[in-house]
């Protein structure tokens, strides 16, 4: 988003306070006549004036994304980088210049600031302490997978698909995998019934993580998932929790066993979606 837009000025109070007047806003309390910049805020956005010859008005954006994921992001794009001018402590902004040369300035996104510690809370956990043992399963399965759902829930779509890790890992393709794990144990292990598409198709002999490699788009990892979830919750209750299945490498398994591997892990990975959110946004919270 664009964080505020800066000004040059031969006097930055004195510009400073002729807008602020003529918006109907303000100059930032310590601002004084002499100071080298002032900040005035109004219903718009914030405005910066900063000594400087020349007339010239540039952007200064606060990205979503990691200030140097970003920079890398809109380097692609065709921007350059014209000064790193970021300080050891990580505060500062990276000057770049846009395809036909007109300067912006690149600001820490909102969570580098500590801009946004907002907690979620924490859930209710269902009332099955004392329920039998289909019941506490299943129960706690849909917890998670709930979980999974309101963890991604309002996240902006680079956020989803860029990864701050040197795994590469992204929550929309976390989602994804989830997704193939529900169809790969219940419907086709369990349920011994085809794999359905996506999957079907995919190239796994090519790509074995082709699920993370190609989420794309969050929505889409969410609506498989929870189609991928649906069709594991009628298998799972159609079947006896001791009922035997072999899988391709010649091993047993029991209904019992795809409930326990299903819980399992839904919840690491709701764990690393905890993670992420909060590198992503600051959101913290069950």
């Amino acid at each position: 988003m664009i964080r505020r837009l800066t000004v040059n000025a031969t006097d930055p109070h004195a510009l400073g306070s002729f807008w602020a007047a003529a918006l109907g806003g303000h100059l930032q309390d310590d601002d004084a006549p002499g100071d080298p910049a002032a900040l005035v805020t109004s219903p718009g956005p914030p405005l910066l004036f900063e000594q400087a010859e020349g007339r010239q008005l540039h952007l200064d954006l606060q990205p979503d994304l990691p200030r140097e994921q970003e920079v890398a992001r809109l380097t692609g794009l065709g921007a350059t980088v014209l000064h790193d001018r970021t300080r050891p402590d990580g505060t500062g902004w990276v000057v770049m210049a846009d395809p036909e040369g007109n300067p912006f300035c690149v600001e820490r996104s909102a969570a580098e600031r500590g801009e946004l510690p907002r907690d979620a809370g924490e859930r209710e956990m269902p009332p099955i302490h004392a329920a039998d043992e289909r019941t506490m399963l299943s129960g706690m399965l849909d917890w998670y997978r709930e979980g999974v759902l309101l963890k991604v829930e309002g996240l902006a779509h680079a956020q989803a698909v860029t990864s701050p890790l040197r795994s590469g890992t992204t929550v929309a393709g976390l989602v994804k995998h989830l997704a193939l794990v529900e169809d790969h144990w219940a419907t086709h292990g369990l349920g011994h019934l085809p794999l359905p598409e996506p999957w079907a198709a995919a190239p796994f002999d090519d790509d074995p993580d082709w699920e993370f490699h190609s989420a794309d788009d969050l929505d889409d990892a969410v609506a498989l998932y929870r189609a991928a979830c649906d069709r594991s919750r009628a298998v799972l209750a159609a079947h006896d929790l001791d009922l035997v299945r072999t899988n391709a490498r010649g091993r047993e398994f029991t209904t019992r066993f795809v409930l326990l591997h299903l819980l399992e892990e839904t919840a690491r990975h709701l764990g690393h979606l905890d993670l992420l959110r909060e590198l992503a946004d600051g959101v913290t919270g069950e």
